[in-house]
């Protein structure tokens, strides 16, 4: 999520051009339950590269209530050259549902002034899991594991392991599950979920066609 504005250069009283910055975040979880704690890093950065080091974040839920303010921390993030940071500890509400929240770097009059720059950023809350959802990506051909495979059943996420198994903690409910891999056709499968369960999903490797394949 990035966000910056978007008006052209002004000038001041004393002809001092304003700067314009842009916010980053990262790290957004993509299913909090209820309640509960979770963290998100903001950055941000002036398109002039001038240091950000003690600016204030101000961060607002859904109905404008301020949650919490931080200050950017004094060195940029590693490998670039003025991206200024902190990582944000906030609480999910207590109802399950998709939020719009806000950060905010408000104007700034110092010997350089900044315009104030916004961002919007979604928080999705669910209900507090009830079941372990395990699966198993296995290659179709060798029946071995699949490593690093992508599991989503929305909005819930993870890879499997070595050994080719994610699990999702995931409240009761009917589910759309997708695993993918590298060089591997996506598995699909509709499921119920009313208690633990395990979905064992064969991946079948997505070949190129050879000219013979086209030619026969």
């Amino acid at each position: 999520m990035t966000t910056e504005n978007e008006m052209a250069p002004t000038t001041d009283a004393n002809n001092v051009e304003t700067h314009n910055t842009l916010i980053v975040a990262w790290e957004v979880p993509t299913a909090i339950e209820c309640g509960q704690q979770f963290s998100i890093k903001f950055g941000v950065k002036c398109h002039h590269e001038c240091r950000a080091d003690g600016c204030i974040l101000e961060v607002s839920d859904h109905d404008g209530k301020q949650l919490t303010k931080a200050t950017l921390s004094t060195e940029p993030w590693p490998d670039t050259t003025a991206l200024y940071y902190k990582s944000v500890e906030l609480t999910a509400p207590a109802s399950a549902g998709l939020f719009v929240w806000q950060v905010k770097v408000p104007a700034t009059n110092l010997q350089i002034p900044h315009r104030e720059a916004v961002a919007s950023f979604n928080v999705r809350v669910v209900a507090t899991p009830e079941c372990v959802l395990t699966v198993e990506a296995i290659d179709l051909e060798t029946q071995t594991p699949v490593e690093a495979a992508r599991v989503v059943a929305h909005p819930y996420r993870a890879f499997t392991d070595k050994h080719g198994l994610a699990q999702l903690r995931v409240p009761k409910g009917e589910y759309r599950l997708f695993v993918s891999g590298k060089k591997y056709f996506p598995f699909r499968s509709d499921c119920e979920v009313n208690t633990d369960m395990t979905i064992r999903a064969e991946l079948a490797l997505d070949r190129e066609f050879s000219d013979a394949d086209i030619y026969t």
